[in-house]
């Protein structure tokens, strides 16, 4: 792309130009308002480039929507949904780092972001349906791993099948800068996880044997989750997850009101971002790290398997409400 074409308000116009052929007219009408605001906030910062955006730079326009104009929550909370789609939409089309978009906090008008979560009920019937119809498949296996063991998407993208020891229920999560797979925490995210669910153990080593693509990558290596390119990106994990979490994926049903045949985020991978209703793999880690807690698993342990600081999780991953809490503290003082 020529330099013109890189700058936020020309890009704009080509998202723009091509959503007009895929998305109702209101949605066309309130994304133009809500761009239009991102559009002033990068001449006044003057940003030339738009690959220059960071996570720390597109929060900060959070603040200054927030900051210079009169605006409730849940107006900013649809100003910001409408800008995430647009950074999703640059992702796949290489103008801006990749995950960009989920490095953009957005505040639910009722809760924080800290909220996010997929409730036990939805995941369980996500599990069953994979269980079921799909079992040992990509989606199975790839939502079963962030449900149970809460990994971050760059560790499950860092697996390899080697990685797998079956005999020990151990899947070893290893740092690999110079192999093209670094961990978030570099060697302190290194760690062996341990999956205690015999469903999941025997998918797992299902999935490898059977029905895992043979590929792999440029180092040579097995990646466990393989494209027919090598190595799945982040961004092909997370919307491949979005995708199976889509409630038309699991249910047949839309609850939004969509004809299935004329969505295009029920039809295409790509466009999983587009469904309402689609779950991304943070919140899905955030709901493991409850549902342990939830099942008096010590602090201290969700800290070592899911590569958080206690000071962290308590912070930003606890997602318990008081009387959850209660409730398992109740197990530990009756008989005080």
């Amino acid at each position: 792309m020529t330099e013109l074409k890189e700058t936020p308000q020309a890009v704009i116009e080509l998202f723009q130009n091509e959503r007009q052929h895929e998305v109702r007219e209101s949605t066309l009408v309130n994304q133009k308002y809500h761009l239009r605001s991102f559009v002033d906030w990068t001449d006044e910062i003057d940003l030339q480039d738009i690959g220059n955006l960071n996570g720390y730079v597109v929060n900060q326009y959070k603040t200054w929507r927030r900051e210079s104009s009169e605006i409730n929550e849940q107006t900013l909370y649809n100003n910001l949904m409408s800008i995430r789609v647009l950074l999703r939409w640059c992702e796949q089309r290489e103008l801006v780092e990749d995950g960009l978009a989920d490095k953009l906090d957005i505040p639910r008008p009722e809760n924080p972001v800290r909220d996010a979560t997929i409730a036990p009920e939805r995941a369980n019937a996500i599990l069953e349906y994979y269980q079921q119809f799909e079992y040992a498949s990509r989606n199975h296996i790839l939502f079963h791993l962030l449900y149970h063991s809460g990994m971050r998407i760059g560790s499950i993208r860092a697996l390899d099948v080697n990685d797998w020891k079956p005999d020990k229920r151990l899947l070893h999560v290893r740092n690999r800068p110079e192999e093209g797979t670094p961990l978030k925490n570099g060697e302190g995210g290194e760690r062996a996880v341990y999956v205690s669910q015999d469903g999941l153990k025997s998918a797992l080593s299902d999935y490898i044997k059977h029905n895992r693509l043979n590929k792999t990558d440029e180092y040579d290596r097995k990646p466990l989750f393989p494209t027919r390119q090598g190595r799945a990106t982040t961004q092909t994990l997370r919307l491949y997850t979005e995708h199976l979490t889509e409630p038309c994926q699991y249910t047949g049903e839309c609850p939004h009101g969509n004809e299935l045949e004329e969505c295009d985020a029920q039809k295409h991978v790509r466009k999983s971002y587009e469904c309402p209703s689609a779950v991304s793999p943070h919140p899905i880690r955030r709901s493991a790290i409850t549902e342990h807690l939830n099942s008096d698993v010590p602090k201290d342990v969700v800290s070592e398997r899911m590569n958080v600081s206690r000071k962290v999780l308590e912070q930003h991953y606890d997602s318990r409400t008081e009387e959850e809490k209660a409730t398992v503290r109740k197990e530990y003082l009756e008989n005080v």
